[in-house]
C-alpha cells in the first residue's frame, strides 16, 4: 500500500529495475512535468530493451485540456519524440471505455490505483496504490478471468465488457457489515449505495463518509448524496465528514478488517458501464489494513464533521441531477 507523495516514486523504482516488460493502463496523462517524468524514465527502460506496451484511454484526453496526451506525438520537444517512436515502445490510443489506472511489470507485479499520471495527483491530492505480486494476479487482470479463491486475503474484481463484479462485490461487503462502514470516495452519487448506507445505518451499524470539500468536479452530486445520508440515516449511526480540499481516494472499510479499494468511483457510470479494477484486502493484520486504517484515522481528523444537514437548492438539484 503506497500512499500521496510515495506513489510516483514507487512507479519509477520499479520501471528503472524492469528487466523484461512493462504494460500501462491509463486514463489519463497529461503533459506536464509528471507526465514527462513518466515518459522519460520508460524511454530509458526501453533503452534497456525492455518491451514497453502502453494503453491509452481516449475518453480521458478531454480531461487533459491543452495537456493532452495525443498532441504530445507532434511535439517538438525531444523527449517526447523519443517516446513515441522508441522501436521497443508500443503505443495503444484507442477508445476502450476504460476507467482502469494499472502498471504491470515483467508478469509478477501489478499496482493498480486511482491516480492518474498528472501533476495533481502527485503533489496535491490525496489518494492510494495497492502493489500486488504474483502471476496469478496479472494473468486474472489480462484475461479478464474471475477464479479466486473467497478466502484469499487479496483479490482482483473487475468490470469489463463481459462481466460487472465491482457492484455485486461492494453490494456484498456493505449488506454483511457487522459494526463499521468507512466509505472515504471523491464522487459519491449511486442511489443504491446511498441508500444502503442508510438501511445499514438504521440497523446499528456505525456508518462515516467521508468526501471532500472541494472536489474537482460532481459536487452537486455530491451534496445532494450528503444530504440524503444526513436527513435519512439513523442520527446516531450515521457521520459525514468534509475532508479539506480534494481527494481522489475510492475506499470502503468494512469492519476495520475488509478494505476495498481501486479505480471504481461510488457513480452509475462506474459501476455499471465503463472497466474498472479493484482489490479486496481482507485481514485486520495485513499490512496494508493496518495502513489504510491508520491514514482514514488521520483523514478523519483533518476534517470537518458535518453537523447538519447541508443547504440544497433547486439550482443545485438540476446541477446534481446533470452530475455537475
Amino acid at each position: 500500500m503506497w500512499v500521496d507523495s510515495e506513489v510516483f516514486p514507487r512507479i519509477i523504482k520499479l520501471i528503472d529495475r524492469a528487466e523484461h516488460t512493462i504494460l500501462i493502463q491509463m486514463f489519463i496523462w497529461k503533459d506536464d512535468s509528471l507526465g514527462r517524468l513518466i515518459a522519460d524514465a520508460l524511454v530509458d527502460a526501453a533503452e534497456r530493451g525492455v518491451k514497453v506496451q502502453i494503453m491509452k484511454e481516449v475518453i480521458g484526453d478531454a480531461l487533459e485540456l491543452d495537456q493532452d496526451f495525443y498532441s504530445t506525438k507532434h511535439s517538438k520537444d525531444p523527449a517526447w519524440q523519443r517516446f513515441w517512436n522508441h522501436q521497443n515502445i508500443v503505443i495503444q490510443h484507442a477508445r476502450h471505455d476504460d476507467h482502469a489506472k494499472v502498471y504491470i511489470f515483467d508478469g509478477e507485479v501489478l499496482l493498480l490505483t486511482g491516480m492518474n499520471i498528472a501533476n495533481e495527483y502527485h503533489t496535491s491530492w490525496h489518494d492510494y496504490m495497492v502493489e500486488v505480486r504474483g502471476r496469478e494476479f496479472v494473468d486474472q487482470y489480462l484475461t479478464h478471468g474471475t477464479s479466486r479463491h473467497p478466502q484469499a486475503p487479496v483479490q482482483l474484481f473487475l468490470n469489463t465488457d463481459d462481466q460487472r463484479e465491482i457492484r455485486p462485490m461492494i453490494t456484498k461487503l456493505l449488506s454483511h457489515a457487522q459494526e463499521s462502514i468507512v466509505v472515504e470516495h471523491c464522487y459519491l452519487s449511486d442511489p443504491q449505495i446511498v441508500d444502503l448506507l442508510i438501511q445499514k445505518s438504521k440497523e446499528g451499524i456505525g456508518v462515516t463518509v467521508i468526501v471532500p470539500e472541494k472536489p474537482n468536479h460532481s459536487q452537486n452530486s455530491n451534496l445532494l448524496s450528503v444530504l440524503k445520508l444526513t436527513t435519512e440515516g439513523h442520527p446516531q449511526n450515521m457521520e459525514v465528514f468534509f475532508y479539506p480540499g480534494m481527494f481522489h481516494a475510492k475506499i470502503i472499510l468494512v469492519d476495520r478488517e475488509t478494505a476495498f479499494l481501486g479505480s471504481a468511483n461510488l457513480i452509475p457510470t462506474s459501476l455499471d458501464t465503463v472497466g474498472e479494477v479493484n482489490v479486496l484486502l481482507q485481514g485486520s493484520l495485513q499490512r496494508a489494513v493496518v495502513k489504510l486504517r491508520d491514514t482514514l484515522r488521520g483523514d478523519i481528523l483533518k476534517s470537518r464533521p458535518l453537523m447538519s444537514p447541508p443547504y440544497f437548492s433547486w439550482l443545485n438539484r438540476i446541477l446534481a441531477w446533470l452530475r455537475l
